[in-house]
């Protein structure tokens, strides 16, 4: 143990001696191992954030639209969904698991509040839009089956919409222009901090009967662009999903397997595919990261190899006084390993360094996000492992060139 120390002493003496050639030699593990600590730490902060909006708009969801129109325009020609669907859905003897739908259409219209104008995307739908998405109302009520029934002139807000368009103001019971006609604010939801009204499409929600009144065509009346579908938590998703798709595919009399007119896909299913992004992105970067690791190994070992010449006389000298192959071997193996695990230490810190500000200034960007930074130990173990075993690996030729060095030869060198 006391010569472990003293061949780490020797070493950082040696790496302190030839400051700036260390610096330079060390870059390469610097680069890579903090590229790596950057993108596995940046990566999980962003999982970790997705899935707690996912889990805010509720995971037992499947949504369902049309392939032609991407569930956003239902005037387009082929398979509509209608809502004799919705009920047909309901009643469906093969999916018990259905506990509500939401089902509606989304139109982009001017939002008028004295002088503020601003486009929002207005979503004509049932109450169940408020339950299936798990909308908080924080002012005023959500409207109800008796807004539905009668086509109300009412509009629930966004958070967001409702804070820049009214402030401080209390939104609740004032008349707002939407594409022009008048609207009763009724409520106001929980401000969303991730989704549409995140990046610069505001939101606001309107009964589907007043929608289709004022801003649908009458051959439109029935259909719906979208539908959103819960079931009961601790179901099977994709057993679920495929007695969906099967159920859609009878009301409409599709019997052609080749023909798929409808989008179906649930929440779920969108948190692993955008996990599988996220892996295959921190995959290719931790690729090119592990690059400019070989790169920094392969400097490693030419500078240790230039080290040992520089130092040849003074390894003949330790030899000619009862130095043994191993202790020599040992020494320059461990300077090695110095000189990447400093590296390491480093690389790990820059990492560290950047993902925390890279959280911070999306969390000044977006304040409402609220993006939290997630330490993830498991990619420090890794680094640091990585760094001992790049020092042991590229250290090792040039450990045995100067363990094999004949102590008259060296002495002789000049």
């Amino acid at each position: 143990m006391i010569k472990i120390f003293t061949y780490i002493q020797t070493a950082l003496v040696q790496l302190v001696k030839n400051k700036g050639r260390s610096i330079l030699t060390m870059l390469g593990i610097i680069i890579g191992i903090g590229s790596v600590i950057f993108i596995m730490t940046l990566g999980e902060s962003a999982k970790n954030f997705l899935l707690s909006q996912f889990s805010q708009f509720g995971t037992n969801v499947i949504e369902v639209g049309m392939q032609s129109s991407m569930g956003l325009d239902s005037s387009a020609d082929g398979e509509k969904l209608t809502l004799d669907d919705v009920q047909a859905l309901k009643d469906s003897a093969i999916l018990p698991e259905l506990t509500d739908i939401a089902a509606g259409d989304i139109v982009s219209e001017t939002f008028e509040y004295k002088k503020e104008k601003l486009s929002a995307n207005i979503y004509g739908d049932s109450p169940a839009v408020f339950t299936v998405n798990n909308f908080k109302i924080i002012q005023g009520r959500a409207f109800n089956a008796s807004d539905v029934a009668s086509s109300a002139k009412v509009v629930v807000l966004d958070g967001g919409l409702a804070e820049e368009v009214f402030g401080t103001e209390n939104p609740v019971g004032q008349k707002v222009k939407i594409g022009g006609r008048f609207m009763r604010v009724v409520g106001v939801t929980e401000k969303t901090s991730f989704g549409p009204g995140s990046f610069g499409f505001q939101m606001a929600y309107m009964p589907i009967s007043t929608v289709k009144q004022l801003f649908g065509e009458e051959k439109n009346r029935n259909t719906v662009s979208y539908m959103l579908i819960q079931f009961n938590k601790g179901t099977d998703a994709v057993s679920f999903q495929n007695r969906l798709s099967y159920e859609l595919r009878r009301l409409h009399n599709i019997t052609d397997e080749a023909e798929n007119p409808f989008m179906v896909f649930s929440r779920d299913q969108a948190i692993r595919i955008m996990d599988t992004v996220l892996l295959g992105i921190q995959g290719f970067v931790s690729a090119v990261a592990g690059i400019s690791l070989l790169v920094g190994g392969i400097g490693i070992m030419n500078i240790m190899l230039v080290t040992v010449k520089e130092r040849t006389k003074e390894i003949g000298l330790r030899k000619a006084i009862g130095a043994k192959n191993n202790t020599v071997l040992f020494q320059f193996l461990i300077e090695s390993v110095v000189l990447t695990t400093i590296g390491g230490i480093v690389g790990i810190a820059l990492g560290l360094g950047l993902s925390f500000g890279a959280v911070a200034l999306v969390n000044v960007l977006q304040p409402d996000w609220g993006v939290a930074f997630v330490f993830v130990p498991s990619a420090l173990i890794i680094a640091c492992g990585v760094s001992v075993t790049i020092g042991i690996i590229f250290g090792l030729y040039p450990a045995i060139k100067a363990a094999k060095l004949h102590p008259i030869e060296a002495l002789r060198y000049e």
